[in-house]
């Protein structure tokens, strides 16, 4: 990593150096929205987590006499790649869960949590096949006696648990907007999206710079969230890439159909997980020499903060910014130093 900027206002960014003249002649900026243009580790996290525990307290009746998922957690598989989409998490932590207890015959949490593999083992077996839920699937079925995997069919309702963390999320006013149904199982009034807090300030946006989208949330998911921080107006829904696209994040081909959207030469990719960061290196990996470039930009706003600071850099990003509003200031104040050298 090159160079190092810093603004009271607006933080600090670590570029390359090898980028520092392309930077300012970027043509399109491409945004994630979680841990990006919102803050949701008060929503999504929660949403995963509350929807495991209500899952194995209530259709399972274990003993919850500890937390089944805590949000570090979470972040645990996040970090071990392939859980970009939250509902396949709420899913995969489910079946680990399941897994141990089918394994050990223990069906208290808190002792569950004491028995190997731990989630740490788990993750990084998962992690060494690619990530992933399939492969989570994977490791799991491969331990299990036939009687056991049998066992596993009836109990992993997968649909409930995807259904359990949407109704966390959205609560009784936004799951009909949101996924089309009147929530059964959760009785809340506001779901924890009401706790996401908008990262991005509108007033830095670059005003002749194109805008995408590339996002892991349905496309309804992605219009109530750029309706809430003011972006419905600014970015079309033509220039999205969704949940609901036949090629989705982290395909690198989603950046491919993205960047011919756009029409744009060259953009910087802004995400937060390492997810983000490899489906740029893999774009860059397959780019032919005429393809539009992508640079990444990762911000320290996700779930691990500054923790990724390091593993960002160890993973080969272009850019580290505390926040996206550390890339946008940058680029306005080098935009307007190139157009003022031109014009001498």
């Amino acid at each position: 990593m090159g160079s190092v900027f810093e603004s009271r206002m607006e933080g600090t960014l670590m570029v390359r150096q090898e980028l520092l003249n392309l930077l300012p002649k970027t043509e399109a900026l491409i945004f994630d929205i979680d841990g990006v243009l919102v803050d949701a580790s008060e929503s999504y996290r929660l949403a995963v987590c509350e929807a495991v525990k209500f899952f194995v307290q209530h259709e399972l009746g274990w003993v919850v006499d500890a937390p089944p998922l805590t949000p570090d957690e979470v972040d645990m598989f996040k970090k071990a790649g392939g859980f970009n989409n939250d509902w396949d998490l709420t899913q995969a932590a489910a079946l680990f869960l399941l897994f141990k207890s089918l394994k050990h015959g223990v069906k208290r949490i808190s002792a569950l949590k004491r028995l190997r593999p731990s989630l740490e083992e788990f993750l990084a077996e998962v992690s060494a096949e690619g990530g992933g839920l399939s492969n989570a699937e994977k490791a799991v079925i491969d331990k299990l006696e036939l009687r056991q995997r049998r066992d596993l069919a009836r109990l992993w309702k997968r649909r409930l648990l995807v259904q359990l963390a949407q109704e966390f999320y959205a609560g009784r006013k936004w799951c009909p907007r949101l996924f089309g149904f009147e929530p059964q199982h959760v009785d809340i009034e506001f779901g924890f999206l009401e706790r996401e807090r908008t990262l991005i300030e509108l007033s830095l946006l670059p005003k002749d710079m194109k805008l995408g989208i590339l996002t892991g949330r349905a496309k309804r998911e992605t219009m109530l969230a750029l309706e809430r921080v003011g972006l419905l107006p600014i970015i079309p829904e033509e220039f999205w890439v969704t949940d609901d696209d036949p090629i989705r994040k982290p395909d690198p081909k989603a950046l491919t159909v993205l960047m011919e959207k756009l029409g744009a030469n060259s953009a910087i990719y802004i995400g937060d997980t390492i997810d983000d960061l490899q489906m740029v290196n893999d774009y860059k990996a397959n780019m032919k020499f005429n393809d539009p470039k992508v640079w990444a930009c990762m911000t320290l706003t996700g779930p691990n903060g500054e923790k990724n600071r390091g593993f960002f850099l160890e993973q080969g990003a272009d850019i580290i910014a505390t926040d996206i509003n550390a890339l946008l200031g940058y680029l306005n104040h080098a935009r307007k130093r190139l157009v003022d050298k031109g014009s001498k």
